[in-house]
């Protein structure tokens, strides 16, 4: 007789399947944010550790440079000068392209990885 009762209440039924899906939708947004949150964090550590080894490596380009412009000036301060001259140019076309490379460049990969799910139409209902 309790079968006929439930079965007798559409609306109990409805309820219970609006609840069912709500949770099913908490689910996966927290799911959804997990990934992005795991995507940004993996990307953060990746472009640091890429940023040391770029640091090191340009430590090491520093020294050769200015060892090469010592041997051809003739003077060891000069060719430190020299390429201390050739870093702050790099510098100011960075600091000048900075827009163009880094900002615009950071926000279509964010928005890539936010948005990527409803092009290929897993977001969709």
């Amino acid at each position: 007789m309790e079968e006929q009762s439930s079965n007798n209440n559409p609306l109990g039924d409805l309820f219970s399947s609006i609840k069912h899906y709500i949770d099913l939708r908490s689910d996966e947004v927290k799911l959804t944010l997990a990934e992005n949150m795991a995507k940004i964090l993996s990307r953060v550590i990746f472009f640091l550790l890429l940023f040391i080894l770029i640091g090191i490596v340009l430590g090491i380009i520093a020294a050769a440079l200015s060892s090469w412009f010592a041997v051809i000036v003739g003077n060891k301060t000069i060719g430190l000068l020299i390429t201390a001259g050739l870093f702050i140019v790099v510098i100011l076309c960075l600091f000048t392209f900075k827009d163009r490379f880094l900002i615009n460049s950071m926000l279509r990969m964010f928005l890539r990885m936010f948005f990527e799910d409803r092009k290929n139409g897993k977001g969709q209902d």
